[in-house]
């Protein structure tokens, strides 16, 4: 279906895959992967694309139903926040379109306990960031660990405790990029410098049985 650009037909065949094998992980990834990189390309207009990054992150979503104590899975959206509508070559566009969508902030915040909602991700003009949206993700990937020392599915500690830090510090940038060097752009730093420095002063353990802090 991918192949003949029949994406309906695609998508309702990745949704009965997926419930066939719920708590088989790799299936959510692998396909919120083709939905949000793959097919979203095929698209021309960068409205579309938009879109279809979101039809991949609204999978991952669904599949985060099934396997909600897997940090893993959670941290991956937070990722698809960061990498597509961060770091793309549209996240210009996709960043600007992301504040007014409140549809969609009103799905996201259903899986974020109200935390978009009671404005814990407030970027310029009042509105949600999508930086700020993925660090909220990251730290709820942080709490569903039952303990510090915990397994962290194909991540290392160091990189998945970093995530939310660097959000933040990538939120800072980025309104300084779209022109904000006022207060909020020094404020947001100072806010990043706190969380990398709680950050250094966190205990992650290691694969040789004791923990380290980088601080």
């Amino acid at each position: 279906y991918k192949k003949t650009e029949q994406f309906d037909r695609l998508r309702a065949t990745l949704n009965q895959i997926a419930k066939v094998q719920p708590n088989y992980v790799a299936v959510w990834d692998f396909q919120a992967h083709n939905l949000s990189f793959n097919v979203s390309v095929e698209f021309d207009d960068f409205r579309h694309r938009y879109i279809w990054v979101k039809k991949g992150i609204d999978y991952l979503t669904e599949g985060m139903q099934y396997n909600r104590s897997h940090a893993k899975m959670i941290t991956t959206i937070g990722r698809y926040f960061g990498i597509k509508f961060g770091r793309s070559d549209e996240h210009f566009q996709y960043r600007r379109m992301f504040r007014d969508d409140s549809d969609f902030h009103k799905k996201m915040d259903e899986h974020l306990a109200n935390q978009i909602e009671n404005k814990k991700a407030v970027g310029p003009g009042g509105k949600p960031d999508s930086w700020l949206v993925a660090r909220l993700w990251h730290l709820q990937a942080q709490a569903v660990l039952t303990s510090p020392t915990r397994k962290i599915t194909a991540t290392s500690p160091l990189l998945f405790f970093s995530n939310a830090p660097k959000a933040r510090m990538f939120f800072a940038d980025a309104i300084e990029d779209e022109g904000y060097h006022n207060e909020m752009a020094q404020q947001a730093w100072r806010v990043a410098l706190r969380e990398w420095q709680a950050y250094g002063q966190r205990s992650l353990p290691t694969s040789y049985g004791h923990t380290l802090r980088l601080g």
